[in-house]
């Protein structure tokens, strides 16, 4: 029982950028602490965005929607896609992107 306590201590904690690679414009953005703060502040103000779209919008599709409602979602696509580019670029083998949950789940 002690012997499993501490291995359970000792296991080193996931930071998925040890997969990225060390230098380069892609890890260094998926590394810095304001593309994560506003990718958070996106994803939070999507949910946001969902209560609203659902609410508000009348239109069955999105093509048939109010502009402002294509455009917000338009936007929300854009940076998804591109915050997902931004880590997978970032990453030093393609296979790593398979290791991590959170990209896998984004994928």
């Amino acid at each position: 029982m002690k012997s499993k306590i501490t291995v359970a201590l000792h296991r080193k904690v996931y930071d998925v950028t040890e997969l990225y690679h060390k230098s380069g414009v892609w890890q260094r953005i998926a590394r810095h602490p304001r593309f994560e703060v506003f990718t958070l502040t996106v994803i939070a103000s999507n949910a946001a965005w969902m209560w609203i779209d659902t609410d508000l919008n009348k239109a069955d599709v999105l093509l048939n929607a109010e502009p402002v409602y294509q455009v917000v979602e338009h936007f929300f696509c854009v940076y998804f896609a591109f915050e997902w580019y931004v880590r997978f670029r970032a990453f030093r083998s393609k296979r790593y992107c398979l290791r991590d949950a959170w990209f896998v789940f984004d994928s």
